[in-house]
């Protein structure tokens, strides 16, 4: 496959390709062994397509991770069940979590750590990248909140950033720490230990 013959699929289109290449050789072989040449051929595309966009896998995986963010599902209209509604979201971030996508997440930041690069350059590029992955879930939390409020099921005060953001950073915390999605039991523990009772209203 040369450059010419991938003329045909310019600009966004033959990125998404390559990103949803790189995602599924990701699901199939790991992190550690992704190789650029085979995220090439399995987008039908010239290699120097890859190196020209970006210098390494790290780059590569980092935009393809956040590919994978924007189009995730963000649309959520809330039930009025605030647990339930809570429940389903937080199963869904763990369930995104489990696949190839989190295998991204988890490679890069191991890559980030052991690259050698100024601490605080790696840090600001390790926010960078939370900050675009969170923001989507972050509105659909907010939106479920801000409905429970309406329905005097949630305390105003719920609405401060770092309460709405709790449920995914502790779902993002022990992924990160655990190598692998919070299951069914710590997600409960989490709604009803720690979220539940910070949101509603004492009676």
């Amino acid at each position: 496959m040369t450059e010419s013959t991938t003329g045909r699929r310019r600009g966004d289109d033959l990125e998404r390709a390559i990103f949803e290449a790189a995602l599924e050789e990701l699901a199939e072989v790991g992190y550690a062994n992704l190789r650029m040449e085979a995220v090439a051929a399995r987008a039908k595309a010239g290699k120097a397509s890859l190196y020209k966009r970006w210098p390494d896998r790290a780059h590569l995986i980092r935009a393809a991770a956040r590919y994978k963010a924007t189009v995730a599902e963000t649309e959520f209209e809330p039930s009025g069940d605030l647990r339930g509604d809570l429940l389903k979201v937080m199963r869904f971030i763990a369930s995104y979590q489990g696949g190839p996508f989190g295998e991204a997440i988890r490679g890069w930041v191991g890559e980030l750590g052991a690259s050698g690069r100024d601490e605080g350059a790696a840090e600001a590029e390790a926010e960078e990248l939370r900050n675009r992955i969170e923001a989507p879930r972050i509105r659909i939390f907010a939106k479920i909140l801000e409905h429970g409020i309406e329905q005097g099921t949630v305390r105003p005060e719920a609405l401060l950033p770092r309460v709405v953001n709790l449920a995914p950073s502790l779902l993002t915390h022990y992924f990160l720490t655990r190598g692998h999605p919070a299951p069914e039991h710590v997600i409960d523990e989490i709604l009803d230990q720690i979220v539940m009772p910070l949101l509603t209203p004492d009676h």
